[in-house]
């Protein structure tokens, strides 16, 4: 009986350890479940912050990549923008060049760029503002050479339109040149002045020239000069009695231009010689004139055209 007391304790000492034992391995065990799912949490909150940062980084390096692209477009852009207007400003530069030297444009145009370019270079000179050509089958060109004080400009005509002062001009007969030439003194300006002729007319015969004006003509020697007077003007035309020809008529044309264009006003006096008869590439119809101790003189091919441009000088 006491041993089965003994036995019967013993067991029951068995059980609750084992009960004991079970307890403490399940307790371990939901605790080390605990722990397992503890660390799953903590390691799928670490996830997704990796993952969040990871995301937010991508997005920082998107919009910086973004905002660098941009940038650099907009560099680009500019870059772009400004080399455009450098070459347009460069290429204005050199249209406003161009048209300086060698405009386009009729001869008029041409005219007044070519005296922009000399003003540039001489100064405030005085130039003619027409090119006095009725008709032309070719382009003004210009050359001169001087300063401001003494220089002459040559005007002439080509199939081509050539820069101011093309070397190649120098080869191109001028129809019309100007030239201005200062004296250390009035009188020795005066003196420079040629075919003024202070001298009595009386005796000679006259004709009527119109407009209010006789005119004078002494014959010899086979030649003719028809003379008259207008303000300080002393005008003479040339004939060759010997060849026929007859100061008449190109004296009275003369006076009928000087009624629609008027002469530059000398100071002291001033000259016209013309000539009825005119060869090819000659400039034999000329005017000199002074203005203090400055003498300028035009001489040209054709009256009509030295009596236009010289009424239209500026």
């Amino acid at each position: 009986m006491a041993s089965a007391v003994v036995l019967a304790m013993l067991l029951t000492g068995c059980g609750s350890a084992t009960t004991s034992s079970q307890k403490t391995s399940s307790s371990s065990s939901s605790t080390k479940t605990a722990k397992q799912h503890s660390s799953a949490k903590k390691t799928s909150k670490k996830a997704q912050s990796t993952a969040a940062g990871q995301s937010s980084q991508a997005a920082q390096s998107s919009a910086s990549q973004s905002s660098t692209s941009n940038g650099s477009t907009s560099s680009v852009a500019s870059s772009s923008s400004a080399a455009a207007k450098s070459t347009t400003d460069n290429s204005a530069a050199g249209q406003i060049k161009t048209s300086a030297v060698n405009p386009a444009g009729s001869d008029a145009q041409r005219l007044a760029a070519f005296n922009q370019s000399i003003r540039a270079q001489l100064g405030n000179v005085l130039l003619p503002t027409t090119p006095g050509l009725a008709t032309t089958n070719g382009h003004l060109n210009v050359r001169y050479s001087g300063n401001a004080n003494s220089y002459t400009i040559y005007y002439s005509v080509g199939y081509t339109a050539k820069r101011l002062n093309d070397p190649t001009l120098s080869s191109q007969t001028p129809y019309l040149i100007l030239s201005k030439k200062t004296y250390a003194s009035k009188a020795a300006a005066a003196q420079a002045i040629r075919h003024y002729d202070d001298s009595s007319t009386a005796g000679l015969p006259t004709v009527d020239l119109g407009h209010g004006l006789t005119g004078t003509i002494d014959a010899g020697a086979g030649q003719r000069y028809l003379t008259w007077k207008e303000g300080h003007w002393q005008l003479t035309v040339h004939a060759a009695a010997v060849n026929g020809e007859d100061p008449v008529p190109t004296a009275r044309h003369i006076v009928e231009l000087l009624e629609q264009f008027y002469l530059p006003a000398p100071d002291d006096r001033g000259t016209g010689t013309f000539e009825v008869s005119v060869g090819d590439g000659q400039r034999p119809q000329v005017l000199t004139w002074m203005r203090g101790n400055v003498v300028y003189t035009m001489e040209a091919h054709s009256i009509d055209t030295l009596v236009q441009m010289a009424a239209s000088l500026k």
